[in-house]
């Protein structure tokens, strides 16, 4: 019964297509060879219109094109496109000079080979952990373009993914940063000098903040105090002497704080991890920040003729 009730509206609703196509092409055999005329005038103006419309986008379109490899090529960073295996596929003026070959000598090549031997396997978890998380991801290295020297980049990688969330290309923005790691490299050079220097020294170098909490103390407290560095840090100086001494002492630094001015012979008593006592003499000079606010001192601790260590 359900196949037939189905049937019949099928066939009533077919009876009336057919009746709407007759009307429809009555209606068109009555109409003059005027007005088909009109009708293909018509149509034509629609298909000129659409075609300038057409013409207009493209040409808007080209000139954002024009725009945007204006801006891919003179950055000031460096774009590569990557194949999935990591050959380069489209490289920018900035990322071939960064590489130190011409741009047409850098296409299919892999992307690897410019990255010196210990960040090789670095910048390959870089780029394929894009493509496996769908993330950003960035990374410093060395890259060691054809007779040139060591250049360092910061690089940040990421994935075009499919529909099915797959990696179809790898993308890299390249910063150069060689001058950075350079001054940087300087900066742990003198470090390293400085603390060899100040671990050579018969005295013992001190730092601490606007409180007089130590932020660092050479290792020469170790001979002075019988503490070792990270015993000290995070405590007061006034925590290492007598409560009279500390009383003392205590205005006297704050008032150095107060005036911004350096720290000149002050000389004290000091707790021994012993349990005795030392008599010690400092200097310190204060450390002001970028708003003109002192905000601790810097110097040195010496110990004082005939005193080194006294009973309690």
């Amino acid at each position: 019964m359900k196949n037939a009730a189905e049937f019949a509206e099928l066939r009533q609703h077919t009876v009336k297509l057919l009746l709407l196509q007759k009307k429809t092409e009555d209606a068109s055999l009555k109409r003059s060879p005027l007005d088909l005329i009109e009708d293909l005038e018509a149509f034509q103006h629609e298909i000129e219109t659409q075609n300038e419309q057409l013409r207009q986008s493209q040409a808007e379109l080209a000139a954002a094109k024009d725009k945007y490899q204006d801006l891919f090529e003179l950055a000031p960073v460096g774009f590569i496109s990557l194949e999935q295996n990591g050959a380069i596929r489209e490289v920018n003026l900035t990322g071939a000079a960064m590489l130190g070959r011409e741009r047409r000598h850098l296409i299919g090549v892999s992307i690897f080979q410019f990255a010196s031997n210990e960040h090789q396997l670095a910048l390959h978890d870089c780029i394929k952990s894009t493509g496996n998380t769908g993330k950003r991801r960035a990374c410093e290295m060395e890259l060691r373009p054809k007779q040139s020297p060591p250049r360092f980049l910061h690089v940040e990688c990421m994935a075009s993914l499919d529909q099915w969330k797959k990696p179809t290309q790898y993308h890299m923005v390249m910063l150069e940063i060689t001058e950075r790691k350079e001054s940087e490299a300087r900066a742990t050079q003198r470090n390293d000098q400085y603390r060899v220097l100040l671990e050579t020294i018969t005295d013992w170098f001190w730092e601490v903040d606007q409180d007089g909490r130590y932020l660092h103390v050479s290792i020469k407290v170790k001979y002075f105090l019988g503490y070792e560095p990270e015993e000290i840090v995070g405590k007061t100086l006034f925590d290492f002497m007598p409560p009279a001494e500390a009383d003392r002492v205590r205005p006297l630094f704050r008032m150095a704080v107060d005036n911004q001015e350096p720290i000149l012979h002050l000389e004290g008593t000091y707790l021994h991890k012993g349990g005795g006592r030392v008599f010690l003499g400092t200097n310190g000079a204060p450390v002001i920040d970028g708003q003109g606010k002192c905000v601790g001192f810097r110097g040195m601790f010496g110990l004082r003729p005939f005193n080194r260590q006294t009973s309690a």
